[in-house]
């Protein structure tokens, strides 16, 4: 046999040891999302009865002295490879009755979104549930965004006067990064400021 004959002989079987690899950890990768998201109440969860929300707002000046929150959630890795590069995006809106928009006299909903963060998280192995808290402190707050409870709030259309919402999108990399995979959950209820007078 000529040497460029050997040649392309060793090159196909690579190409074809390559490909069939390839495909192999693509489908038992497929396979493993399927595992982990037949039984997404299982395998995700999001605890938004556990979470820990304070907001201090001064009624008498609208100013905000303090808002924290903490959310704990966890992922059940119930596939075949690790989930690498987890991260979880949530954004939070608050909800209230605008006075006086969009003219004098008209009240009128307004959803304004006062947070917004991606938190990184580390590689959670096959087989094992990885159990984390997002959590944010005032510097992550868009303090402007919040409207003025003393010229902007109708407190009267209350309590509660506040509704909070967020939307969470959680993005991962599976299959030995063969796989990214993206998922949210949007407009879930997580508070209530009640004020009210």
């Amino acid at each position: 046999m000529r040497p460029s004959r050997v040649f392309r002989l060793i090159f196909r079987i690579f190409i074809l040891i390559l490909t069939v690899s390839v495909t192999l950890v693509s489908v038992i990768g497929g396979l493993s999302a399927v595992l982990i998201f037949q039984d997404f109440d299982k395998n995700i969860n999001i605890d938004t009865e556990n979470a820990d929300f304070v907001l201090d707002i001064n009624t008498t000046s609208g100013e905000i002295n303090n808002i924290e929150f903490s959310l704990p959630f966890n992922i059940t890795n119930a596939g075949y490879f690790d989930l690498d590069n987890l991260r979880l995006e949530l954004q939070i809106a608050i909800n209230y009755s605008h006075i006086d928009y969009p003219s004098p006299g008209l009240n009128e909903t307004r959803k304004v979104i006062i947070f917004e963060k991606i938190q990184r998280f580390r590689i959670i192995p096959k087989g094992q549930t990885g159990n984390y808290t997002f959590t944010g402190d005032y510097s992550d707050f868009m303090v402007d965004n919040f409207p003025d409870l003393t010229t902007e709030v109708d407190v009267y259309s209350g309590p509660p006067i506040f509704s909070f919402y967020a939307n969470f999108t959680i993005s991962l990399d599976y299959s030995i990064g063969l796989h990214s995979l993206r998922f949210g959950v949007y407009e879930m209820p997580v508070g209530e400021y009640p004020g009210g007078y």
